[in-house]
């Protein structure tokens, strides 16, 4: 009996170490080789592709500061300051990095009479302001109107109104939003303004097709020819028509990443709480 457990053990073992040698063997490459799974990333809709500007630069100044060190400043300093919605440039010289930049200020349109935009941070109505447009080489005002501003602080619109002398094609023109921050205690006046330039051109023909009404196609047209102020009113007015609509939210601040080139100038123009303020009227 013995003898023959014992055979069984042998022929099983072998029948055993032969069966598992018939299986296929399992490389440990196996793992390496495993790859994550790849999120999918959403396409931008909205692309501001930069249009130069040539000629003298286009100096102006993109943020307004609050009042500082008068009684009873209707214009306290703010976390976000009085800021205008254009795309910018800070140009720092070499060696005097540590300086405050040269900035420049300005975008395209195709309007005679186009909409800007600026960041207010008041809310209180009794604030003079002023919307100014200049004619850069003539070097006079050809348009003036005081603006009322909004109850609660915001993204408010400056629409220039159909009485107002059109702007011409290829003409450098500056404008202005000022507030007038008198206090009630002080003699003077003391202003805060930002200021930036726009030109007026229009669109290539081989562009797509401007829809009727507005809409995210045409500010992708807009905005891929470099026309900022068009491209920002067109995608302004349909998130004025669905506030919580995410796809707008969307596309809205990948537009408003175009504002600004690098790094540290979007951290000086707080871009991330900027484009998250409410449209204002």
């Amino acid at each position: 009996m013995k003898s023959i457990f014992f055979k069984f053990v042998i022929f099983g073992s072998i029948g055993a170490a032969i069966a598992l040698s018939s299986l296929p063997l399992i490389q440990s490459t196996t793992y390496a080789q495993t790859r994550p799974v790849q999120v999918a990333q959403r396409t931008p809709k909205v692309v501001y592709i930069r249009r130069e500007v040539s000629g003298p630069a286009p100096s102006g100044r993109y943020r307004g500061g609050g009042s500082r060190n008068l009684a009873g400043a209707v214009c306290p300093e703010t976390p976000l300051p009085l800021t205008a919605i254009v795309p910018f440039e800070e140009v720092y010289e070499p060696g005097r990095e540590n300086r405050p930049p040269i900035v420049n200020v300005w975008g395209y349109t195709t309007s005679e009479r186009p909409t800007f935009w600026v960041y207010v941070p008041y809310s209180d109505p009794k604030i003079p302001a002023r919307l100014t447009i200049d004619d850069v080489e003539a070097g006079t005002t050809i348009y003036e109107q005081p603006v009322t501003l909004p109850t609660q602080p915001g993204i408010l619109s400056l629409q220039v109104p159909k009485t107002a002398p059109g702007l011409q094609p290829g003409k450098r023109y500056s404008w202005f939003f000022t507030l007038e921050c008198k206090a009630s205690t002080a003699a003077a006046t003391n202003s805060i303004n930002v200021q930036a330039t726009v030109i007026r051109d229009r669109l290539p023909a081989t562009t797509g097709q401007l829809t009727a009404t507005p809409s995210v196609e045409n500010t992708k047209i807009y905005a891929q020819n470099g026309f900022w102020y068009d491209a920002l009113t067109e995608l302004a007015t349909l998130r004025q028509q669905k506030p919580q609509d995410p796809e707008l939210t969307q596309s809205w601040q990948e537009l408003l990443s175009g504002i600004a080139t690098t790094d540290k100038a979007k951290q000086n123009f707080k871009l991330d709480q900027i484009s998250s303020q409410p449209l204002v009227k």
